[in-house]
């Protein structure tokens, strides 16, 4: 492998060659991360080459970075929760998995009606959540990520996530008990 810091200071310098041999000395690697975390090919490949737009872009910054390695992970994560938080929206319109099982199978107006507003409820029984918490529960139940996986994601410990997975489902199991008394 190429000298890091060497291409560093070409990229620096203006030069595409050398931005071109570290995006090819990187871009797999951070692929098969992003799918970790997006488990979209094509979301994965528009978050690593942003990461790379920018990094071009901000080529005149390249040599203040200590460790790239880390650098690069750490700003591919933080553009596939960019992602994650861009497609809340359309999560939201989505129904929660694990509760529709729960739901009554009824096909009456009324039920409808009461299904609708159960569903209203977790929604914002989700988004009342606080952040972390939230982002937590939705990686492990919206994304169906895997605690570890969110550990590393987030640099929180797998027990934290473990505690917040528990705090949110007590949270959500209050909110839909009373239609159930």
């Amino acid at each position: 492998m190429k000298d890091i810091h060497q291409l560093i200071y070409r990229i620096n310098e203006n030069d595409e060659n050398a931005f071109r041999e570290l995006y090819s000395v990187y871009y797999d690697r951070l692929f098969r991360f992003a799918i970790h975390i997006l488990r979209d090919e094509m979301e994965c490949e528009e978050a690593v080459s942003d990461v790379f737009f920018n990094v071009w872009q901000n080529r005149k910054q390249l040599l203040s970075i200590e460790d790239m390695d880390a650098y690069l992970y750490k700003a591919v994560k933080n553009k596939c929760l960019h992602y994650t938080e861009k497609n809340k929206k359309q999560l939201r319109r989505e129904e929660l998995s694990f509760v529709v099982e729960y739901l009554p199978d009824n096909e009456t107006p009324e039920s409808r009606i009461i299904d609708d507003e159960i569903r209203r409820e977790l929604t914002e029984a989700v988004e009342s959540l606080p952040e972390k918490c939230r982002i937590i529960f939705k990686l492990a139940f919206e994304d169906n990520l895997k605690y570890k996986q969110i550990s590393e994601i987030l640099s929180l410990s797998v027990r934290t996530i473990d505690a917040q997975i528990a705090i949110a489902k007590t949270k959500i199991k209050a909110t839909i008990r009373k239609y159930y008394e």
